[in-house]
């Protein structure tokens, strides 16, 4: 559906980190699903390749990135360094 839409990135090589693979942002579902994220409630993230981002109303958040899939194990201190620069902001 979006193979023809303009400045679209060429697809990746095989073996190489595919930033537009939808099976990027499961890391972030697997770790919403588990005890670590059982206070986090009423936020909206953004997830693109590795890159995840709070979303706030009317402007973008702190964001965390990386050239590669997050790994559930690794994302639940990301998120909450995410979190807690927020609060600050």
């Amino acid at each position: 559906m979006t193979e023809n839409l303009a400045g679209a990135s060429p697809p990746a090589e095989p073996g190489e980190f595919d930033a537009r693979d939808p099976e990027n942002i499961a890391p972030l579902v697997v770790w919403l699903g588990s005890d670590d994220s059982r206070d986090v409630t009423g936020r909206v993230f953004l997830v693109a390749g590795g890159r995840i981002g709070i979303a706030r109303p009317w402007s973008r958040g702190p964001l965390e990135e990386r050239d590669a899939r997050w790994d559930p194990a690794e994302i639940g201190p990301a998120v909450r360094a995410l979190l807690d620069r927020d609060a600050d902001g």
